[in-house]
């Protein structure tokens, strides 16, 4: 008996993509494939990425966030007017490739582990070190450490030997000091419960901090200062937002009913109202900036609006709008507003937008291709052939037999 059917379909479609040969340049559906799932497994925490319209792609994993140096921005503000004079603008159309602009952020990765099973790359940990997620019908999908030049693995969780029908990774975290993961289990008897499990970065025993349960649910993690937060989502029902202490039960943050991370400690309203569009009708849809709560400090945050700019999403730190045709991205207080122009932009159709963990790079998957826009620079690259990610590590495809990435981090 599985825990839900999109559990199961997700590991049925992950299981048959790895079983086909390996991907070559022409294979585009392929990599395509890959991308989406990838995307669906990424979180948030941070992780980070964010999809244009519906918040954060639920069960994504996602990357801590440092505490954003905003003021408490409680009350929305009135827009704020976009510069009439020329802002800096980037142009997608020259956009070069990643291997051309950002040559020494390309990294190679074995196709496969030690014992042959396919995996994805969640993060870069430092050095040669990569936190991974096996990707084949062979399970448990639980996180691997990988060096990339030694191709050792260590794995930081095992799967009990009896006594559950299902064991899988719901999320991955990573954070400042630790590696933290998710697991959706079942037992033999039918009860159904998440457990939140950490692993010191530079290496130890896995401990596990907390279990919800019994009912099916999301859970998202997130740590400052060494204390770990986690909010529940519930299939049925309202969640919370609760502060782990070491060895003892969770605690429900007072007020945080309805709340979900979704960077790091910063926590948006989850909507309750459940509203099904057609893929025709999304453009129709408001989308109004979020009201951010961070869980840690208290210190709320709402984005600051530009006249004529038509939000798509928002992180604590930056947000992206379409205005007259083109893109325009700027600080969630208005500042340092940016244009990207060289590609149609429909203002009828709804893009898919993925930021990073820091507010630097900003991912558009657009009709033309894909384009990583670097706010720091103002520059774009794109990666036309081949699949892409979400979050701090960007999966570039898998020619020659190596597991091709570019890694945010080691852009300058």
């Amino acid at each position: 008996m599985r825990m839900n059917l999109e559990d199961d379909l997700t590991r049925t479609f992950r299981a048959a993509g790895l079983a086909a040969p390996d991907s070559e340049a022409g294979f585009s559906a392929a990599l395509a494939a890959r991308r989406r799932r990838r995307a669906r497994t990424r979180m948030a925490a941070v992780t980070a990425a964010f999809t244009a319209v519906v918040a954060v792609t639920a069960g994504v994993a996602a990357f801590g966030l440092p505490i954003a140096q905003q003021p408490d921005l409680a009350q929305p503000l009135d827009a704020a007017p976009l510069p009439t004079g020329s802002l800096p603008t980037v142009d997608l159309s020259v956009a070069k490739p990643y291997r051309d602009l950002w040559p020494d952020a390309l990294v190679e990765l074995p196709l496969r582990l030690p014992d042959g099973r396919r995996y994805s790359v969640e993060a870069a940990l430092g050095g040669d070190a990569y936190l991974v997620v096996p990707r084949d019908e062979r399970g448990p999908f639980l996180p691997v450490v990988l060096n990339a030049r030694t191709g050792a693995a260590r794995e930081l969780a095992t799967a009990p030997a009896s006594g559950y029908t299902a064991y899988d990774q719901a999320g991955i975290y990573l954070t400042e000091h630790h590696i933290v993961w998710v697991v959706a289990a079942q037992e033999t008897g039918g009860v159904r419960y998440r457990e939140v499990w950490s692993a010191a970065r530079d290496g130890g025993a896995a401990v596990r901090r907390a279990r919800f349960g019994p009912d099916d649910m999301r859970v998202a993690v997130a740590e400052v200062g060494g204390v770990f937060y986690a909010s529940t989502q519930p299939d049925a029902g309202v969640g919370a937002v609760y502060r782990i202490p070491d060895g003892g039960e969770p605690q429900k943050v007072a007020g945080s009913e309805g709340y979900a991370l979704r960077y790091g400690p910063w926590a948006v309203r989850r909507s309750v109202r459940k509203v099904e569009l057609k893929e025709l009708d999304r453009a129709a849809a408001p989308v109004e900036p979020p009201e951010f709560w961070n869980v840690a400090t208290g210190e709320r945050l709402v984005p600051r609006a530009l006249d004529g700019v038509t939000m798509m999403g928002c992180t604590p730190r930056v947000c992206v709008g379409q205005a007259a045709g083109s893109l325009v991205s700027y600080g969630t207080d208005g500042s340092r507003p940016l244009r990207a122009t060289g590609v149609a932009v429909d203002s009828a159709l709804m893009y898919s937008v993925y930021f990073d963990s820091t507010g630097r790079f900003i991912q558009l998957r657009l009709k033309s291709g894909v384009y990583l826009w670097d706010r720091k620079t103002n520059t774009a690259g794109t990666q036309q052939d081949g699949s892409s990610g979400d979050g701090d590590v960007i999966d570039v495809g898998q020619l020659g037999g190596k597991q091709h990435l570019l890694v945010l981090s080691r852009i300058r």
